[in-house]
């Protein structure tokens, strides 16, 4: 995953195509949550364990870090993942 140039950052905050979350959140990770035919966490949000298996390294591509055909992928800013994990706590 290569940094986002300062002008393709601007491009994708001008793309009224984009959902506002993706224009103005900063995304930074990519963690795998799910492969096919394996089995599912019940995690409401991103699970907090093996991180270092699951989160895709920055210097990878998807296919040497495993991910595969239907593989479910979270995309996050890990500052707040941090924080959430310091307090797992879902509130609706």
């Amino acid at each position: 995953m290569d940094e986002v140039s300062e002008s393709e950052d601007s491009d994708i905050i001008l793309r009224t195509e984009l959902l506002p979350p993706f224009r103005k959140h900063t995304y930074d990770t990519m963690k795998i949550i799910h492969q096919a035919h394996g089995s599912k966490t019940n995690e409401l949000v991103v699970s907090l364990e093996d991180d270092d298996k699951l989160i895709l390294p920055e210097d990878s591509t998807l296919r040497a870090a495993g991910v595969a055909n239907e593989t479910e992928l979270a995309f996050f800013c890990m500052d707040d993942y941090r924080k959430y994990k310091t307090h797992p706590v879902a509130t609706w």
